[in-house]
């Protein structure tokens, strides 16, 4: 029966949107909060909660859109390493400040894009 349960969990988080399951953690932890007596933890949640509600009001698909964003942004740094990665094979056949300089370019690259990422994960 426990299994049947959690596949049918399972089933129901695979179609629902990042809206519909951000709302719902959301209000499992304001539950927790509320069942640990902890006020200002539930408040600053239900205030997010209003957030979460007001943004999925507007756009639906609007977390499901930053979710594929982040996904995007992750794939480009995989790219950056894999070129990092050539650039290293071919350190023999270039000099030393053209090697560092390209290899220096990359890593600026990759910072920038894992800074965005994290901003763009704070902002949700």
């Amino acid at each position: 029966m426990k299994q049947l349960l959690f596949l049918l969990t399972l089933c129901s988080f695979a179609f629902s949107t990042q809206c519909e399951i951000k709302i719902e953690r959301i209000q499992k932890e304001i539950a927790y909060a509320k069942n640990y007596n902890h006020q200002e933890k539930a408040l600053s949640l239900e205030l997010a909660l209003k957030e979460v509600q007001a943004d999925c009001a507007k756009d639906p698909l609007f977390y499901d859109k930053k979710l594929e964003a982040k996904k995007l942004k992750e794939q480009e740094i995989e790219k950056i390493k894999q070129e990092l990665k050539e650039l290293k094979k071919q350190k023999d056949y270039m000099s030393k400040t053209e090697y560092k300089n390209k290899k220096q370019a990359l890593k600026d690259k990759k910072d920038k894009i894992k800074k965005e990422i994290k901003e763009y994960i704070n902002k949700l």
